[in-house]
């Protein structure tokens, strides 16, 4: 009877695994063809808004890439809480490196009801001159390609385009925390794709102006802790959509211990379990029911070839086993076409990409039952619980 009821739930799995499988194929081709694609002629002038608190590994990096994109007209606009934060001398070094780059800093001051993130972009939204046409965002813990903003911009050129966006490819180092890390991140980097279903990401995208304008994002803002999801919210409710640039995937740096990645992951799920209850509840069915088959399947698997001599349960737990490590396979292949410089750092854990995805789904499953029995999170230092999508209550 277990033996018959596994057979059924490990089939469905494995149409499952074929569904994602067909993902990762056709996330791999959408790489491809956009990667062969030229950029439209379109550069408009672009404020780029730097949000910083603290000093993030590779900062300077970071700050040289910013000064060194390869973008005619564009100024910097810099965010902190306060003239004490450790980047602001850092940013005030690379402004006098860089006097022909016009960088401007923006004292936000402390938030009191949204994500000191969000706070401090309003604040610095205000300082934008004029004749700027496009809004692009990016996280202090990257660094950028010199063609990053080209590419995020040019897409804009279409009207039916709300945003753009790319993502945050972890660069493993020493450590298995860090790369557990980078392969967390990397199931949800590939999430993205073709569709109209993507979502923004605020490390990586970009925005018209009148499109902001129009669609009202400061009031999706209000009481935000996630500039991206809100905005995403924003750009959905208007009926224009969000696309996803594969080159405009960035590298982040940083090695991290096993206390501060499930931090880190839970973190990301409470936030998407607050802003996009939808997804957070396919994430959880779908996760809930690989774990619990294919665990399942790894026990049944020696009670059968013992007891029974049945190894149709071996069979099948083996092809779901083999349906990820193709699926990781695929994901390391896009990836290494988009970040050629880091392709060698990225290769060296390539097996454990390929091979360790059910980690990565248990460790999914513990950041999803967390966030079901939670709504605080501590970012950048900062506690907040997070009531709904538009109230924050920062508790410390």
């Amino acid at each position: 009877m277990l033996e018959t009821l596994f057979s059924i739930f490990a089939t469905l799995l494995v149409i499952q695994g074929l569904v994602s499988l067909k993902g990762g194929f056709d996330y791999l081709n959408y790489v491809m063809k956009t990667l062969a694609e030229e950029l439209s002629i379109f550069t408009p002038k672009v404020a780029v808004f730097a949000p910083c608190k603290g000093l993030d590994e590779g900062m300077n990096d970071f700050l040289q890439s910013l000064f060194e994109l390869d973008y005619l007209d564009y100024q910097l606009i810099f965010a902190v809480e306060n003239l004490s934060d450790d980047a602001v001398e850092l940013i005030s070094k690379w402004q006098k490196k860089y006097p022909n780059i016009k960088a401007d800093l923006v004292v936000a001051g402390r938030s009191k009801e949204c994500g000191q993130k969000v706070f401090n972009l309003l604040k610095a939204i205000e300082k934008v001159d004029d004749s700027v046409e496009v809004y692009a965002f990016v996280d202090s813990d990257v660094s950028l390609p010199k063609e990053w903003l080209r590419s995020l911009v040019a897409p804009l050129k279409d009207k039916e385009i709300g945003a753009t966006t790319g993502y945050r490819w972890f660069i493993a180092t020493k450590g298995f925390a860090t790369f557990l890390r980078a392969a967390w991140n990397g199931t949800v980097a590939t999430a993205l794709g073709a569709g109209r279903g993507n979502f923004a990401w605020g490390g990586s995208m970009a925005i018209l102006r009148t499109t902001f304008e129009t669609i009202k994002v400061k009031d999706f803002w209000k009481g935000s802790v996630s500039d991206d999801y809100s905005l995403t919210s924003a750009v959905k409710a208007s009926g224009l959509y969000v696309k996803f640039v594969p080159s405009c995937i960035v590298p982040s740096f940083g090695q991290t211990t096993f206390s501060e990645l499930l931090e880190f992951t839970t973190r990301q799920v409470i936030i998407t379990r607050v802003y996009s209850n939808k997804i957070w509840k396919i994430l959880f069915a779908t996760s809930f029911f690989f774990n619990s088959v294919f665990l399942w399947g790894i026990f049944q698997s020696f009670y059968s070839a013992i007891l029974n001599r049945n190894f149709l349960p071996m069979a099948l737990t083996f092809i779901i086993y083999l349906l990820t490590v193709w699926k990781g396979y695929l994901r390391i292949k896009a990836i290494t076409l988009i970040l050629v410089k880091y392709k060698g750092e990225i290769l060296r854990y390539k097996y454990g990409y390929y091979l360790l995805v059910p980690l990565v789904s248990l460790l999914y499953l513990y950041n999803l039952v967390c966030s079901a029995t939670t709504r605080k999170i501590t970012w950048r230092g900062i506690n907040y619980e997070l009531r709904s999508s538009n109230e924050t209550l920062i508790t410390g």
